[in-house]
């Protein structure tokens, strides 16, 4: 036969027979590749829920965003970035209402003011607490699970003991010694020596240089929050503990920053960066407390106490009060609680003025304005009543050419009802750094309803089982009731009375949560932060050491509530020149 008439032999002839008869594996694998992709955009396809109106009845369901892996819901966008996640709902819901789907529990997220107060109006048989704070407490607190009787034993003996810090006359003799610890700390606040020898704990904390015999550099943050912190505490626990313990404060903020970790119960050797500081500032501040109260213990029974620790004459009420309910009730030594009370009193507070100063300072006039207010002038809006000073710095006692530092006197309640402008800036630094949550477990199906004057604001059905998650920072960075919620506005808060004169009026803003899980120590915070501010303002000249860069607003870390800057802010500082006349 002619070889011309022959047909060729296909080159590609064994490769394709090779991938024909290897195509059922190769179908197998390309399906196991591609199976994820299929279930992620079933699941997305099908996983979301639109509000519908409940059949038969007047309220609605939550919507439930659509999520892409079966079982886990939204859990990895939550971990991952929880904030972008919930304000691109937010801004999605018509109604300030929505559900995430985390692990096996739906978490109905609320925003709309009108919905959180009918949320905090539901009694706890119905919206449970008490289970959820005691998980909390437990895991991040350490305290032995076995105590969980006692403490639901004397639940309701403890709670008037918190009444007492929202009431006259306890919150003013809780008040009494933090602000006499202030008038006597601000205007020793900076030693003016490189000697860490000669310095305050708080200078050497703040990594104090000093540029000249009267100007000094140093952080604000850690100046500010120790300041604090050196007021308090001792206001509440008694001069020895600190004296004894120089670096509680700071044991606590490490306790602090582990909260995430201690919540997922990891151990401390956790190969994971914080988590080992935060254990350990845990157990230092169990240590120091349990101390505390095996001294009180033998103080109460008479016998001999610790020399170190005085005669423990200046420890509060509140705590003796809660001294006696723990040894009534026999609690151990490990099983008593203050050293949440201690935690409350530090971590907020002490982080906040740092804020505040911070706004306050890096606004344009605002601190001219401060300083006549506070000094009992009214400015040109009228803030400010014009009754005397709120704050004075008085002048010095002289002796030939020496001389004693000036003297600060402070009346927290001339700030509170005499300085508005002073007042809104503190809720208008709450309002951008304080990001409290309160969760809820529904016990029971319950109707939460909107606004009860707008007819056309819809009522939603939630059910047994279900979680109801508050994230009041949503709320009170929300563009649709705050305008320009990302820019700090002093005057956001101010309101004028019917005489003319102006107040500071919170509004729809939740800074300290809202019902059985709100602060109960706001008070004490509030008159404790704004007299710091204003004593410190009043006494002190404060520029940025960066002249040419001006003041700069660090980012800002989510914490469990008052949120971190991201970085210190580096300052000058030196006392004020004042004009004592003749």
């Amino acid at each position: 036969m002619d070889d011309f008439y022959e047909s060729a032999p296909s080159s590609g002839g064994p490769l394709l027979s090779s991938i024909y008869r290897l195509s059922p594996s190769f179908g197998a694998v390309l399906t196991l590749l591609l199976a994820p992709f299929a279930i992620a955009i079933a699941t997305r396809l099908l996983s979301g829920r639109p509000s519908e109106k409940v059949s038969g009845r007047n309220e609605r369901t939550v919507s439930l965003l659509p999520y892409s892996i079966p079982v886990i819901g939204h859990a990895f966008s939550f971990l991952y970035d929880p904030i972008n996640l919930m304000i691109q709902a937010r801004d999605k819901s018509p109604h300030g209402i929505f559900a995430l789907y985390l692990g096996s529990t739906t978490h109905n997220v609320i925003s709309d003011p009108a919905l959180v107060s009918s949320v905090m109006a539901q009694r706890e048989s119905v919206v449970e607490f008490a289970p959820i704070a005691w998980n909390i407490v437990q895991k991040w607190f350490g305290f032995p699970k076995s105590s969980k009787t006692k403490y639901e034993a004397c639940w309701r003996e403890f709670s008037v003991t918190f009444s007492h810090l929202m009431k006259e006359p306890y919150l003013n003799q809780l008040l009494k010694p933090t602000i006499r610890n202030l008038e006597e700390n601000i205007p020793q606040m900076i030693s003016f020596t490189d000697s860490e020898i000669d310095q305050q704990l708080w200078e050497r904390w703040a990594k104090t240089s000093c540029v000249s015999d009267s100007e000094c550099e140093l952080n604000l943050m850690s100046l500010m929050r120790d300041m604090m912190g050196h007021a308090s505490v001792p206001a509440i626990f008694g001069r020895a503990l600190m004296e004894k313990y120089p670096n509680l404060l700071h044991d606590v903020y490490d306790l602090d920053s582990g909260f995430y970790f201690f919540l997922m119960g990891l151990p401390a050797w956790t190969p994971w960066p914080g988590v080992m500081t935060a254990h350990v500032g845990r157990h230092q501040t169990g240590e120091a407390l349990n101390d505390l109260q095996r001294a009180l213990d033998a103080l109460v029974d008479g016998n001999p106490i610790d020399p170190s620790w005085g005669e423990l004459d200046d420890v509060s009420g509140f705590i003796m009060e809660r001294h006696a309910i723990f040894k009534n009730h026999d609690f151990e030594i490990n099983e008593r609680g203050d050293i949440s009370i201690l935690w409350a009193s530090v971590a907020n507070a002490n982080l906040f003025v740092y804020w505040q100063l911070l706004f306050i300072l890096s606004t344009p006039g605002l601190v001219d304005r401060i300083r006549e207010e506070v000094a009992g002038a009214e400015d040109e809006r009228g803030a400010g009543h014009g009754a005397g000073p709120s704050v004075a710095v008085t002048k010095p006692v002289s002796i030939g050419s020496i001389s004693e530092s000036p003297k600060l006197k402070i009346s927290h309640e001339g700030l509170l009802k005499k300085c508005p402008l002073l007042k809104s800036t503190y809720l208008e630094a709450l309002r951008m750094t304080d990001q409290p949550w309160s969760v809820r477990k529904v016990a029971q199906d319950v109707v939460i309803k909107g606004d009860k004057k707008d007819i056309s604001s819809p009522s939603f059905l939630i059910h047994k089982g279900e979680y109801i998650t508050i994230p009041h920072d949503l709320h009170m960075r929300d563009p649709k009731y705050f305008k320009d919620p990302e820019k700090f506005d002093p005057e956001r808060f101010l309101v004028q009375n019917g005489d003319g004169t102006l107040s500071a009026n919170a509004k729809t803003i939740r800074p300290f949560g809202g019902g059985p899980s709100m602060c109960q120590g706001r008070a004490l915070a509030e008159a404790e932060c704004l007299a710091l501010v204003a004593g410190v303002l009043m006494f002190w000249d404060i520029e940025p050491a960066d002249k040419n860069a001006g003041w700069v607003i660090p980012k800002q870390v989510k914490t469990t509530a008052i949120s971190r800057p991201a970085h210190d802010t580096r300052v000058r500082i030196k006392r004020r020149r004042f004009d004592w006349g003749a």
